[in-house]
């Protein structure tokens, strides 16, 4: 049952294999457990984690091991690795943010002063040893870039239980303890409340100098109900249906989630797609996409203007036109939305301020005719 939480826990997300590595450090630090090793069910643990990890594996397989190239891009590791102390700093500076600078200090205390007991009481043992592979791993990638604070959440799970079976006994005896508890973790809450509504920040009087960090959460949702509104009415005028192309995949994945009417051109379609590219680039380039060839079914009628491959494929979308959204003003149209259809032409322009600054600014082509891109 472990073997195959963990085997599902990697599937989800590959950080959980670390979990193999804390079991045998508690099995071959504790000397009461070191007989585990003999035995078959550790193994059995290890055999069917492995039985998870044969489907990415397989996939990748297939897909030139693309997801290793995009954990070294995630890692900062794709033009080699440095040293540099400044990453460091940087990472372990975020988690007195991500945390709340008083109550990450009192985790850290607890978690270095449990250390001196980590051969003494098993429990403290597990717990350092659940949290500390996690914690080192993404350390020693923040030698060449900092990680960014969340990716070793994971590992705060252990370490939280630490820092209050540490500091619980120290509490009791002492009030002035209990007092700074209480000043952190409403620091803590406040922190929470602004992160959430940073509006309770001009209510008190501050004005932001400089962007409100949150923006980039906002305005989502009303650029893209102008969005498909513009659509709805083109569509209307033109008397057939367009699909919709964005810059880039975080454009693409929000306006997916906001538009009302998704309409998605086929089973496992998005409702937003990325510019055709032969370069895999993310999630998008593996899911259908407007560029592609399909199989025609026995019997279907086919078109004399159409293109073929040699196996007989069809594009479905040559001669549809299409949205393209982009990020920002006077820019230019991508190449290969400009090769792949017979004209483009910019028809409008969303933007979406609030307190006066603009929140999304983006430009709206209509493409006409999808010819595909020549190989």
């Amino acid at each position: 049952m472990t073997g195959l939480l963990i085997g599902l826990g990697f599937l989800s997300k590959y950080t959980n294999a670390l979990e193999l590595v804390s079991i045998v450090l508690v099995l071959a630090l504790a000397p009461r457990l070191r007989h585990e090793f003999k035995r078959p069910g550790f193994y059995l643990l290890v055999g069917i984690f492995a039985l998870c990890t044969v489907p990415p594996i397989v996939w990748n397989a297939h897909h030139a091991w693309v997801t290793l190239a995009h954990l070294r891009s995630r890692g900062g590791i794709e033009q080699g690795f440095g040293l540099h102390p400044v990453e460091v700093l940087s990472f372990i500076g975020e988690h007195f943010l991500a945390y709340s600078p008083f109550l990450f200090l009192a985790l850290a205390w607890g978690v270095i002063g449990s250390w001196r007991r980590v051969n003494q009481q098993f429990k403290v043992l597990f717990l350092m040893w659940f949290g500390l592979p996690v914690f080192l791993f993404y350390l020693l990638l923040s030698l060449n870039k900092a990680a960014a604070p969340n990716w070793d959440g994971l590992a705060f799970l252990g370490f939280g239980l630490l820092a209050i079976y540490y500091w619980w006994e120290r509490l009791e005896a002492s009030a002035l303890l209990r007092i700074g508890a209480v000043i952190a973790v409403l620091v803590g809450l406040i922190m929470s409340a602004v992160a959430l509504d940073t509006d309770l920040l001009r209510m008190a009087g501050y004005k932001f100098q400089r962007s409100d960090p949150s923006n980039r959460m906002r305005g989502w949702k009303s650029a893209t109900g102008a969005l498909e509104a513009m659509r709805s009415d083109l569509e209307t005028k033109f008397g057939e249906k367009l699909f919709l192309i964005a810059d880039a995949r975080d454009r693409a994945s929000e306006i997916s989630f906001y538009l009302r009417d998704k309409r998605a051109e086929g089973p496992g379609h998005p409702p937003v797609y990325i510019p055709e590219s032969q370069d895999m680039v993310n999630q998008f380039s593996f899911w259908p996409r407007y560029d592609e060839f399909v199989e025609l079914k026995p019997g279907t009628p086919r078109s004399e203007s159409e293109v073929y491959t040699e196996e007989g494929g069809i594009n479905l979308f040559v001669g549809r036109n299409a949205l393209f959204i982009r990020d920002g003003e006077k820019q230019r149209v991508p190449h290969n939305i400009q090769a792949g259809f017979q004209s483009t032409e910019l028809i409008g322009t969303i933007q979406v301020s609030r307190y006066g600054k603009p929140l999304r600014t983006w430009q709206v082509f209509l493409c006409r005719n999808y010819r595909t891109l020549p190989l």
